[in-house]
């Protein structure tokens, strides 16, 4: 018999009836080294534990007590930014296809033009009331991504891409994918270093400053108008222009950029997070000097969007169905964020709540050991995302994605992260557990 094996099957069954509360049991690796033992063998003990229902192992984070199994079927999803299929406009997208396709216009079946589809060009620059504006300066892309890529890839001889930190972790792997040279600038949730930003505009030329001015991601705040008013001024006197990702247009307050400054800015608008994804679409209002260039490259590198996407867009956005599903997901925004500002309220640290939006921001101090609560929190069906690949910083923050639980969950699941927290602020090292 092997005694090392049933030695650690009891020590474990003890700690499973001890339960801390964490729910978290020792490593492999730690158990081997204190039993003196191989991997395999600790495995042996975890795999009958697990084989009678009393632990579950979690990917990459370690082995958990299973107070109910049930517990562990359906994860509540703060962790991805994806927008909640439920808060989609299934019918009304439908509806607008039907209308669409009643039409029998055949040549929505073929290839697009290089700047997007003319008719819904034509009503987005309406929608803008600035009769100064150019059609040539509307511009529809395959999705923001497309977008952004777009222009991080064009007159890159004009300078440097600057970008905030944090930032959205996609542009940022855009850029070193493609290998574009970039700087970064903080921005907290105070606002921009802009002295920070204007010392590096002395030394480095610049083409872009790529920023998302409401409803950051992933910090979840806008940036005050007066911050606006001095990075238009610096873009005046550097030279450079403002890239600008209003990704949740529908769901934001406040100016823009773009409202502020369209002779210097490059406004990129989404309609993924609110509208669908599936459609792959977002428009864009560049200033003159970016129009000869950007059509070129459209032109001949077929980076255009579907014409028949862009139909359906166009039919759903003039018709009534468009305010009345954006006033609906707006309070169903607004009922999220006011549970989870309910349950947050004995957060012991910093924290950002946004009056409308998809994220909110949870701060940490330099040695609280976020990790450990993350896999907390993963053992108990609740996952949580950190800035890792949002931000080049050593920041402990978590991003929380408001949309995707149901508000029952939203609740549950906050007061148990603000649990969790407080649990481990009081806990006291105790020499009989071992988590290497």
């Amino acid at each position: 018999m092997n005694y090392k094996y049933t030695e650690i099957v009891d020590y474990l069954r003890g700690e499973i009836e001890k339960d801390s509360g964490s729910g978290k049991l020792p490593s492999i690796r730690g158990l081997a080294i204190k039993f003196g033992c191989s991997n395999s063998t600790v495995i042996k003990a975890y795999s009958e534990l697990e084989s009678l229902g009393l632990v579950f192992s979690a990917p990459k984070s370690g082995y958990y007590i299973h107070r109910n199994p049930r517990e562990h079927t359906e994860t509540a999803d703060f962790y991805s930014g994806v927008p909640s299929s439920r808060n989609l406009p299934l019918d009304s997208l439908a509806r607008a296809t039907t209308l669409t396709m009643e039409e029998k216009n055949s040549s929505l079946l073929n290839y697009s033009y290089p700047m997007g589809y003319n008719l819904l060009r034509e009503h987005l620059l309406l929608e803008l009331h600035q009769p100064d504006l150019a059609l040539d300066s509307v511009l529809i892309t395959s999705g923001a991504q497309s977008a952004l890529s777009l222009f991080f890839e064009t007159e890159k001889s004009w300078g440097k891409v600057l970008v905030e930190d944090p930032t959205y972790n996609i542009a940022l792997s855009m850029l070193e994918l493609q290998e574009i040279p970039y700087d970064m600038v903080r921005r907290t949730r105070e606002g921009l270093d802009l002295e920070a930003m204007e010392e590096k505009l002395k030394t480095e030329k610049y083409r872009l400053f790529y920023t998302m001015s409401r409803n950051h991601n992933p910090l979840g705040t806008d940036l005050s108008p007066e911050t606006m008013a001095r990075v238009v001024d610096l873009s005046r006197t550097y030279g450079f222009y403002i890239l600008e990702d209003d990704y949740l247009a529908e769901l934001s307050k406040g100016p823009t950029f773009f409202s502020m400054a369209p002779d210097r800015t490059i406004y990129v608008r989404s309609y993924s997070k609110t509208i669908s994804p599936a459609l792959k679409l977002a428009h864009v209002i560049m200033p003159p000097a970016w129009i000869k260039s950007i059509g070129y490259r459209v032109t001949y590198l077929n980076l255009s969007a579907s014409l028949l996407h862009q139909a359906v867009l166009l039919k759903y956005l003039k018709s009534e169905m468009y305010p009345r599903d954006m006033a609906r997901l707006k309070e169903k925004v607004k009922q999220n964020i006011m549970i989870f500002r309910n349950a947050v309220a004995d957060f012991p640290f910093d924290l950002h709540v946004p009056e409308l939006g998809f994220f909110a921001s949870l701060h940490f101090p330099a040695d609280f050991k976020l990790e450990a609560l993350l896999e907390n929190l993963q053992a108990k069906g609740h996952r949580f995302r950190d800035f890792t690949g949002f931000t080049r910083s050593e920041d402990k923050v978590l991003r929380v994605s408001l949309t995707r639980v149901e508000p029952d969950k939203v609740n549950a699941s906050i007061r148990e992260l603000v649990r969790e927290v407080h649990l481990m602020r009081g806990e006291k090292d105790d020499k009989n557990k071992i988590y290497l």
